[in-house]
């Protein structure tokens, strides 16, 4: 057993980081690339590799990680800061698409109501862990635009983790959610307001612990712990520990860590996380895909809709919201699907709310809408609007943005 579980991960790892440089040097996101690596391995194509509990287990386990450092990349400043754009933005991108895709998968395909939610929303869902790692690899996430993304993506998870809830796929009931939810995030704030008021002595004793022989030790598995506290107190509440662990690493910032330790803290989860985590999880989401033999049709208007209609939103939103990104950047960057969407579609078939059918059109969706929507970004050159001459702090002939 563990050595079938060590050649799985061997094979799934190997592949992924091939498919996934691959799709990078074509400008897709690299995780549609690890997604495909997961497809060829798994029963629809090669037949290699099967999804067990082993690799489910491992396929959490590299979630929290990615959601810590989304977490510790970002700042609490994200929840409070701009909750006005967020909503805007939220609401282009998913709240109208999601519910335009939910009537036409009831009216006119004729899904049951749990089952159209459920479809609509994980094909349509922005994602978290996607996007923050575009923002970060474009060095979007330390300006406003950025921040604004990030915000309202970290909102329309949050939305659709309570959606979840009131159709009955968690166990616990939606009032008691959306208040867990509200408890929690006024309490990660207080929380995060007091070691504020006391960062400099907080920074000085981590300082002084990381010097130590065992300090830099000490500092990770307290800051891992965090994150486990998080997760385990929004999983008890009902909630997906994802949420848990992106909340738990929003508090460990340079402010209070200090410089030193942040950088080496950014450095070594990202490394890991890129290397190892990532490729991970979404090449053993790609393993469970089939070719459905039902719902081509519904799957290829739910992409339409939710490309279009969201795409058209989000550019209008962007026009009137973001200062330096260009609109069309928004659109390629809330376009991106992945993991939310994915781990809404695993809890609904684990649960027996879809069938392994629509769970395949909702993974082929993904990769279809993160191969498409994101070229739209553009290179990296242009995806700001250029400064004006009048207002540039450059020379004229400096390198432009």
């Amino acid at each position: 057993m563990y050595m079938e579980i060590i050649m799985a991960l061997l094979a799934l790892l190997s592949v992924a980081l091939i498919l996934g440089a691959m799709a990078d040097r074509l400008g897709i996101p690299k995780v549609v690339g690890n997604i495909i690596s997961g497809i060829l391995l798994g029963p629809t194509v090669l037949n290699l590799l099967n999804y067990n509990i082993g690799l489910s287990g491992i396929s959490e386990v590299s979630l929290f990680f990615i959601m810590l450092l989304v977490g510790i990349e970002a700042t609490t400043g994200l929840l409070t800061k701009h909750i006005r754009s967020s909503i805007i933005l939220s609401a282009s991108s998913f709240i109208v698409p999601v519910s335009i895709m939910i009537l036409l998968s009831v009216f006119v395909f004729h899904l049951n109501l749990t089952q159209a939610i459920v479809t609509a929303t994980a094909i349509g869902v922005p994602s978290i862990s996607i996007i923050s790692v575009l923002v970060m690899r474009y060095g979007l996430l330390d300006t406003e635009d950025g921040a604004r993304i990030v915000s309202s993506v970290v909102l329309t998870d949050v939305i659709a983790f309570v959606i979840l809830a009131s159709i009955g796929i968690s166990s616990v009931p939606i009032y008691i959610v959306v208040i867990s939810i509200v408890v929690f995030l006024l309490a990660l704030l207080s929380i995060d307001k007091i070691i504020r008021l006391h960062a400099s002595s907080i920074r000085k004793t981590l300082a002084n612990e990381y010097k130590t022989k065992d300090g830099e030790e000490l500092i990770f598995a307290g800051i891992i712990l965090l994150g486990l506290i998080g997760s385990a107190v929004l999983q008890v509440a009902g909630i997906t520990y994802v949420l848990g662990a992106f909340f738990a690493g929003l508090l460990i910032h340079e402010a209070i860590v200090g410089k030193r330790v942040y950088g080496v803290l950014k450095r070594t989860f990202s490394r890991i996380t890129n290397s190892f985590f990532i490729p991970l999880f979404f090449s053993i989401a790609g393993l469970e895909v089939v070719i459905p033999s039902h719902y081509l049709w519904l799957m290829l208007a739910l992409i339409i809709v939710s490309g279009s209609v969201g795409g058209i939103l989000s550019y209008v939103a962007g026009r009137k919201l973001l200062r330096r990104l260009k609109p069309i950047t928004a659109v390629g960057l809330l376009g991106s699907r992945g993991a939310v969407g994915i781990i809404i579609a695993n809890i609904a078939l684990l649960q027996g709310d879809i069938n392994t059918d629509l769970y395949s059109i909702v993974i082929l969706g993904t990769v279809i809408l993160s191969v498409v929507l994101p070229t739209l970004m553009g290179g990296e050159d242009g995806m700001m609007h250029k400064q004006h001459p009048r207002r540039a702090k450059t020379p004229q002939h400096s390198p432009r943005i």
